[in-house]
């Protein structure tokens, strides 16, 4: 309590500058939150851009069904290989029988 009694019976201009000092950090310190405050918000701003960009949809969900289409597709020509190789195949066999029987 002493001490807090010695800092009061400061001259008056004394008193101003300890207060104007503790204001000026004060104020540096919200300047210097506020601005990486405002730089997080650009962040986010630019991650929402580049996931929903204006869309309907979202990415994600438009990235999910053109995989599901890859693999489809994947299927059929899968499927489609399978068939031409067991038409060349039966082809060949053909080809081989008709062969021999001249």
């Amino acid at each position: 309590m002493t001490n807090l009694v010695e800092i009061l019976a400061l001259e008056a201009p004394v008193q101003a500058a300890i207060v104007t000092t503790f204001g000026t950090i004060a104020v540096a310190l919200i300047g210097i939150i506020l601005e990486l405050l405002r730089r997080n918000h650009k962040k986010l701003g630019a991650v929402k851009d580049q996931v929903q960009n204006s869309h309907s949809t979202n990415l994600r969900d438009d990235i999910d069904v053109v995989i599901a289409e890859l693999r489809g597709l994947r299927t059929e020509v899968r499927q489609e290989r399978s068939e031409r190789f067991d038409y060349e195949q039966r082809t060949n066999e053909r080809l081989t029988r008709i062969e021999r029987s001249l």
